[in-house]
């Protein structure tokens, strides 16, 4: 089944306003549908009656917490519309937390795209947990959005290894860049990495690569160059994040709830300077 829709998080705070903007655009690049979903959690009538004269009169001239992610997800339409007019949008306000509220959403979508570090949060989650959460218990494919604002230009950048595991996380790779006119620079970094060949062969990847090579034939039309180098792999990543528009990165492996990200991952969530692709 083809998946037409995208999903993103919505609470209000500037992270997730940049993650709107970001879906919106995505969702007028591939010709999708966008959903736009906030959560919002209903007090209990025994938590209501509990609180202090002082308290019951302050919640009495506040908005109820479903006026108040209306009021959240009217914001949010305006600035997806504000970035590209002509998508096709619904918003949704859903009581519950946050993860399972967003999981649930998204199950039949292409993307799930959250923001980073929101100045609020979701309700029922600590600061920072949504992504982590999202992005490691997601059964589709994460954007976590973060970094430069509006990283349009630069380079597709994918992390990958020597090993089969990686040739499905390096054919989203190739996917993205096709569909966004970008070149594509793979990167395998560890510790002293080499590879057999002249440093400009290596540079410009005119040796033969058996990574790269079949993704090559399948779209001709993407520029993809590989680089070998030294180092943590997280760092390397976070560094070439700089000058790029799109990161993607798979998990490490499948754990009980969901996916492991190991410490590339992980390290990309918490410091790329743009958004980042967690591929399933």
């Amino acid at each position: 089944m083809v998946k037409t829709r995208i999903v993103v998080g919505a609470d209000g705070s500037a992270g997730a306003v940049e993650a709107v903007r970001w879906a919106a655009i995505e969702t007028q690049l591939r010709g999708v549908d966008l959903r736009i979903v906030t959560a919002y959690h209903r007090q209990s009538t025994s938590a209501a009656a509990a609180a202090s004269a002082a308290a019951a009169a302050s919640a009495a001239s506040a908005a109820s917490a479903g006026e108040e992610a209306a009021a959240i997800l009217h914001a949010a339409a305006i600035q997806a519309r504000a970035v590209a007019p002509d998508i096709e949008l619904r918003v949704m306000a859903l009581p519950g937390y946050a993860v399972p509220v967003l999981l649930h959403a998204a199950e039949e979508a292409a993307l799930l795209v959250v923001g980073s570090r929101p100045d609020r949060g979701l309700p029922g989650l600590p600061h920072g947990s949504v992504r982590s959460q999202v992005a490691t218990r997601a059964r589709g494919t994460v954007v976590v959005v973060r970094g430069r604002r509006n990283p349009d230009t630069g380079p597709v950048v994918v992390g990958v290894g020597e090993d089969a595991s990686a040739a499905p996380v390096v054919g989203r790779a190739f996917a993205e860049a096709d569909l966004r006119g970008a070149p594509l620079l793979a990167v395998t970094a560890q510790d002293s990495a080499r590879r057999p060949g002249s440093a400009a062969e290596n540079a410009l990847g005119g040796a033969p690569d058996s990574v790269l090579d079949p993704w090559r034939a399948r779209f001709p039309g993407v520029t993809a160059n590989r680089e070998f180098t030294g180092g943590d792999p997280g760092k390397v990543l976070v560094e070439r994040s700089q000058q790029a528009q799109l990161v993607i990165v798979g998990p490490r492996r499948h754990g009980y709830e969901g996916v492991l990200l190991g410490a590339t991952g992980s390290r990309l969530l918490e410091r790329s300077a743009c958004p980042v692709l967690v591929a399933r």
